[in-house]
């Protein structure tokens, strides 16, 4: 059995708050769902035995930096412009 890695719990703690949250603050939920899943991809990069195989820089790349852009885009501040 595996044991529970602390960077993968708080992925998943960050993800599942972050999805409640939005129903009250849809900027706050998607930093947080953004830090989970920034958290998920590099965990999969530490965990998988063959992480830094094309295919796995791949996906796991994209998880990151799909999570890296949903807290840019939570993180921005709105001009007003139109």
């Amino acid at each position: 059995m595996l044991l529970l890695d602390p960077l993968i719990a708080a992925g998943m703690i960050l993800i599942a708050v972050g999805i409640f949250l939005t129903l009250v603050s849809a900027r706050a939920g998607i930093l947080l769902v953004g830090l989970g899943t920034v958290a998920t991809g590099a965990f999969l990069f530490i965990i998988v035995p063959n992480g830094f195989v094309p295919f796995s820089i791949l996906f796991n790349g994209l998880l990151v930096v799909c999570g890296l852009w949903m807290v840019m885009v939570s993180a921005k501040k709105e001009c007003g412009c139109r």
